[in-house]
């Protein structure tokens, strides 16, 4: 009892928060997250020829006819794990602890996150935080609380997630939005908001001065978003408003004025946008078709792509050097490749296996690579959680790792799938931000379905698998 009680001392004071209620006496308080076995400074490294393993659900989805062929990785990469911490009183009996939204990447090599409790957003109690990973420390330290950000207040709504990306702005600020469990029912009349949160907001973390502001209030309040892009070169913040016919809209971070708001319906499927290296931006519009903002213009059009079946797509990678997004379909699971200037699409086969549901792609920093963690949806342990590298000029898929099996026996955790990637300037570091579930002692609450358990993880890619 007394070594429990000290555990549960250690990891639920927490200064950053405030946030701290001692167990009953006599009674014990599981800690949540549990604790990591073997940990320093809350993080675990793993190097483990498991990750090498094909799971058998995978060998048999590989010879389904139209099956995408892949190969394994001969040398195992090394991974550093941390739950996300810090998560306040009774943390274990909080509704669903989860991450989103995609993970933001800063000039200093620092990788940001944000996950939340999906809990009673309009009544108040719920709680949304983001993280800042250190290379240099390996460690994963929580910097925001947004209830201390936007302090409660009685009938006041509160955030419950991050869907939106998180980006590091021009300045070196840290720009993110906040959302709902469900960011489309913000007008609806159980959610009262007030003058101190009257809707969808930016902010704006500043690591320097480690304070968190509001830099703006989304428009025609209370209007949210799950879906933005940052165009650092121009300093311009974009994003989905959701609330009725959702709208593409632009704002400078520097003016803090509008570049450009669509018509209410002008988006058609909202979870991704893309932005090519002259400023335009590319959407999900009408007839199932890609849609562009054209920015010399200042107007809206329709291309002539469009993604086939597929509602349209559902990540998008950079602009490449010789003019190229690359990308997931939504529902499909197809790679694509869009070339900006000539206005072609051309589909690249399945992502993995006949298609999976892959939320994030990102591009290598040499542009040779795409890297992707299919399954993003809680699913990714039913083919042992794979972590993908595409090939860009061979058309070949190469599994760097299969995470679940490995994590599973070592630490009791299952790696459920991922809305967060950033690969490092060098290549070296694949940054993944897991949802997940303990594999035995799971909650009363909670079912093994990839979701309760958040986890921060550093992929380190051997130097042979990237040549």
């Amino acid at each position: 009892m007394r070594n429990t009680r000290r555990r549960f001392l250690q990891t639920s004071t927490v200064a950053t928060t405030g946030y701290f209620v001692a167990p009953a006496l006599g009674q014990e308080t599981p800690t949540w997250p549990p604790v990591l076995r073997g940990a320093k400074n809350g993080t675990v490294t793993l190097r483990s020829d498991r990750f090498l393993d094909v799971p058998d659900t995978v060998a048999k989805s590989r010879q389904v006819a139209g099956a995408a062929e892949f190969t394994v990785a001969r040398t195992a990469p090394t991974v550093d794990l941390a739950f996300h911490n810090n998560l306040g009183p009774n943390a274990i009996g909080r509704r669903l602890w989860s991450s989103w939204g995609d993970i933001g990447l800063a000039s200093d090599g620092k990788v940001y996150s944000g996950i939340g409790d999906h809990a009673d957003d309009a009544g108040g109690d719920a709680r949304c935080f983001l993280y800042v990973w250190n290379p240099a420390t390996k460690t994963l330290e929580q910097i925001v609380d947004m209830n201390r950000v936007i302090p409660p207040q009685a009938g006041q709504p509160a955030w419950s997630k991050v869907h939106a990306k998180i980006d590091e702005a021009a300045d070196g600020k840290i720009i993110f939005s906040c959302t709902l469990n469900d960011g489309n029912r913000a007008a609806n009349a159980n959610f009262r908001w007030t003058k101190q949160l009257p809707g969808g907001q930016i902010h704006q973390y500043d690591p320097q001065k480690r304070q968190t502001t509001v830099l703006a209030t989304l428009p025609n309040a209370p209007r949210c978003t799950a879906t933005s892009l940052f165009d650092r070169q121009r300093n311009t913040w974009w994003a989905n408003l959701e609330v009725g016919p959702n709208a593409i809209y632009g704002l400078d971070l520097q003016t803090r004025k509008p570049v450009f708001q669509s018509e209410n319906g002008a988006v058609v499927f909202n979870r991704a946008i893309a932005l090519a290296r002259n400023g335009d931006i590319f959407f999900n519009g009408a007839m199932g078709s890609l849609w562009r903002y054209d920015r010399t213009a200042n107007r809206v059009g329709q291309t002539k792509s469009n993604f086939g079946k597929s509602p349209g797509m559902r990540s998008s990678t950079r602009e490449s050097r010789d003019g190229h997004l690359f990308g997931t379909a939504h529902q499909v699971g197809n790679l694509w490749r869009y070339h900006v200037a000539r206005d072609t699409m051309t589909t690249l086969g399945p992502a993995w296996l006949t298609g999976d549901y892959i939320t994030v792609t990102e591009l290598s920093p040499d542009e040779r690579f795409l890297y992707y963690l299919p399954g993003a949806h809680g699913q990714a342990s039913r083919s042992g959680t794979p972590v993908i590298q595409y090939d860009i000029a061979k058309g070949q898929r190469k599994v760097i790792a299969f995470l679940a099996r490995a994590f599973e026996q070592a630490h009791d955790y299952v790696p459920g799938g991922t809305y967060g990637v950033k690969i490092s300037a060098d290549g070296s570091t694949l940054y993944v931000n897991f949802n997940g579930h303990p594999a035995k002692n799971l909650p009363k609450h909670l079912r093994a379905n990839g979701f309760g358990l958040c986890a921060f993880a550093a992929i380190q890619i051997p130097r042979a698998e990237r040549q």
